[in-house]
């Protein structure tokens, strides 16, 4: 916040309107079209940020997913792999039994 003193000598140097600019300016009041056009690229670089975060997090979930479904794949690969062999080693069990 600028001081007493220097909004006293802008009033004073200024015709109204414009130390009453000046002082809604330094005052905060008001902003310039350069700090304007700053606070918007600012708030589109971390929207655009965001926006590719949650793109990041859903391939993440997605791969995840396919992951998922995957391993459940192999388990039921591995399942059925060892039934099959069960079923083989008994044939050939009764097969040495009958010809044994």
């Amino acid at each position: 916040m600028p001081d007493a003193a220097l909004l006293g000598e802008i009033l004073k140097s200024a015709g109204a309107g414009t130390a009453l600019i000046v002082i809604m300016i330094l005052t905060g009041i008001l902003s310039t079209k350069r700090f304007t056009d700053r606070l918007e690229a600012d708030a589109s670089y971390w929207k655009a940020a965001a926006k590719a975060e949650r793109e990041v997090s859903a391939a993440k979930d997605d791969a995840v997913a396919a992951a998922t479904k995957r391993a459940d794949a192999a388990v039921e690969v591995a399942a059925l792999t060892k039934e099959l062999l069960e079923d083989l080693r008994r044939r050939t069990d009764e097969a040495k039994a009958k010809n044994g």
